[in-house]
């Protein structure tokens, strides 16, 4: 077999075309691959009504960031001050989050650099921190590293800016100066390190203020209740103001992971020590079990009023401004006359599909305690979807949904008492692995 295509080749090629190749070559010409094999009759099926529905407030737009790991979190707190305080809606800052997010990862990155100061700056794992430095991305877990350190403070105390809008102009000028950074670390002497460090992060922070504004100490908060009375909460703190309005333990929260990779158990707790934001804090943990692990939990959360933060591949049959996800909507094999990836498992370990962009579950249509579509509240404004909420079909939860954060009360005894045990010693694996590709659509 020769190793180059030749003009037999392609001869052949033309000649095995299909039959009737013209007819999807006119409709994808003209109006392009998904445009051209969507399934209708599975589209419209994905009804915008659910039996099972939680109040969430109005959606959110991260605009052209890549926070939305951030803003699914945050959009699950909120629910909770919206109840104590009575309220149709409220916001929180996002941007606040962002600042000491950036800090933190700028602070982990320099110390990775330290740590592998003395590999070749090619070496894979070099490779790896330098590609990763400083992204708008994260998981859950560095969510709630961010919020037990800094609290959180209503999106009025700190708004949005030009810059927390869209983030290339500020990521690529932080990368720039932590690479330079990195050069200097890496030649330094051992007793130089630390008063460098601390240098570097004083320009980290000086840039981060002047893009995204200081970010407050104390706030007070004055907002109306949905029955039109007036509500003024006293000066507080951000800690004091998560403590006090929000009050429960993100510890008791439980990274439910579907990961189908060959290497991977099921029943293990997984996580790389490359993989975070915040020096010293939780690992970015995942525990890998069966999908419905993940589907039940998520419906008695529902069930229970509660909303759930869930990781996906959005990016996988779905059609964004109808806000529809649903398996087999998009068939492209039907139109070209070819077979793509079926398996979830083959298409993870190909990193085919992963985890590229974080929601939330609101709601859930149950048919004999059964689900067959879910509602879900996402950050991309609401010009996308039903006002920026998307219906996910029951099947497309199966094939693309990888992880979801569920409160231990709503999952079943003997997976609470694993995922126990096995966290105090999590099995460390390689940060190239597919999951832990970082949430940033």
């Amino acid at each position: 077999m020769s190793k180059k295509i030749d003009e037999i080749d392609l001869e052949k090629f033309q000649n095995n075309l299909p039959a009737n190749y013209r007819i999807s070559q006119r409709a994808i010409i003209k109006n392009g691959l998904v445009n051209s094999s969507i399934n209708n009759e599975i589209l419209n099926s994905c009804k915008g009504v659910f039996n099972v529905e939680v109040k969430a407030g109005d959606v959110t737009d991260q605009k052209r960031s890549g926070r939305c790991w951030m803003f699914a979190g945050l959009n699950v707190l909120r629910t909770l001050i919206m109840n104590k305080l009575h309220v149709n809606n409220f916001e929180l800052s996002q941007a606040y989050l962002q600042f000491y997010d950036k800090l933190e990862k700028a602070n982990f990155f320099l110390e990775r650099v330290i740590e592998l100061k003395n590999e070749e700056i090619d070496s894979r794992l070099n490779t790896f921190i330098f590609d990763s430095t400083i992204s708008d991305g994260g998981h859950f877990i560095m969510f709630t590293n961010l919020v037990k350190k800094y609290g959180i403070v209503p999106k009025e105390a700190m708004p949005e800016t030009a810059v927390s809008s869209q983030t290339d102009e500020l990521n690529s000028l932080l990368n720039n100066l932590l690479h330079k950074d990195a050069l200097i670390l890496r030649t330094a002497e051992e007793d130089q390190l630390a008063d460098l460090k601390n240098t570097m992060l004083q320009e980290i922070y000086q840039i981060l203020v002047m893009s995204l504004g200081n970010p407050p100490k104390d706030f007070t908060i004055e907002i109306r209740d949905k029955d039109n009375n007036f509500i003024r909460l006293d000066k507080m703190t951000p800690t004091e103001f998560y403590t006090k309005y929000i009050d429960l333990s993100l510890d008791d929260y439980i990274p439910l992971s579907d990961i189908p990779y060959k290497d991977l158990k099921r029943g293990e707790c997984y996580y790389s020590h490359f993989v975070n934001n915040v020096e010293g804090g939780e690992n970015v943990l995942f525990y890998n079990v069966p999908i419905n692990v993940l589907k039940d939990s998520v419906i008695k959360s529902l069930k229970d009023n509660q909303i759930v933060w869930f990781a996906a591949d959005v990016l996988s049959q779905s059609l964004r401004k109808e806000g529809i996800l649903a398996s087999r909507l998009i068939d492209l094999d039907s139109l070209c006359g070819i077979k793509t990836i079926e398996n979830k498992s083959d298409r993870f370990t190909t990193r085919t599909s992963f985890c590229n962009h974080a929601m939330a579950f609101t709601g859930v249509n149950l048919v004999d305690e059964k689900p067959n579509r879910f509602k879900v509240e996402n950050s991309w404004g609401k010009e996308n979807g039903k006002d920026g909420y998307y219906v996910m079909s029951d099947e497309w939860f199966d094939d693309f949904v990888y992880q979801a954060i569920v409160n231990k009360k709503y999952v079943e005894n003997k997976y609470v008492e694993e995922y126990m045990r096995k966290k105090k010693q999590p099995i460390e694996i390689s940060p190239f692995n597919t999951f832990f590709n970082k949430l940033d659509f």
